[in-house]
């Protein structure tokens, strides 16, 4: 009987991600761990995180997947959990914004409240070289005792797939999309910068550059899948 349950918990998700008609940038399985090293530009580890996904369910149509991030420093100390959906509606992958919160920073004001806004980070499916992809926007406010008293904003602008590309990491090798944008920090001043993501169908990030005035800052790569 627990055979028959599984079988048909398996067919049942295998129905609904093909239904949605959308490129999944995300594993697809619950449970699994992406596992991410960054670097600076000589190659120096400055931190780590990794990537499970929570849960994979559907409701009115939509397909979502909830994935939990966790964060570590260079000596693998742990800088906190963030939480945030990707889901395929109506042919488009799209990526909650909040991926891009800071995990650290974000702790630091557990105790005030936190207003978000912003819209998802879109990926058509069917991608191809030349394409130029919308804009994402998230937006945050800190109060205490109802005052605001910081504003915090990233926008990722002139989205692009630059070409189709085979990536090599610790975690395998991968086929991947190519895609520039240039990512805009704001706080109290702004931060402008140019980066690249190599993106697989089924795993997601395999590797992220970033780069200021053309010279590189530092990367991350995918270094482990369990």
């Amino acid at each position: 009987m627990k055979k028959v349950f599984i079988l048909f918990f398996v067919f049942t998700q295998i129905g609904i991600l093909s239904a949605q008609n959308c490129t999944l940038y995300y594993p697809e399985e619950t449970g699994t761990k992406l596992k991410y090293t960054t670097y600076d530009a000589k190659d120096r580890i400055t931190a780590s995180s990794t990537q499970v996904i929570k849960d994979i369910y559907e409701n009115e149509g939509v397909l979502s997947i909830l994935i939990e991030t966790q964060s570590f420093d260079k000596k693998g100390k742990d800088l906190g959990t963030n939480e945030y959906n990707v889901i395929c509606e109506n042919g488009v992958f799209k990526v909650d914004m909040k991926s891009y919160m800071d995990a650290a920073t974000m702790a630091a004001y557990e105790d005030n409240e936190i207003e978000i806004s912003g819209n998802n980070l879109e990926i058509p499916a069917n991608l191809n070289v030349g394409d130029e992809l919308p804009s994402g926007r998230l937006n945050i406010s800190i109060y205490s005792n109802g005052t605001r008293i910081m504003g915090m904003s990233t926008a990722l602008t002139e989205r692009k797939v630059e070409a189709k590309e085979e990536v090599t990491t610790e975690a395998g090798t991968f086929d991947c999309y190519k895609i520039s944008y240039t990512m805009t920090v704001s706080t109290m001043f702004s931060v402008r910068v140019e980066a690249i993501d190599w993106i697989s169908e089924g795993v997601g990030n395999v590797k992220s550059e970033t780069y200021s005035r053309g010279k590189l800052m530092g990367y991350t790569v995918l270094t482990g899948i369990e």
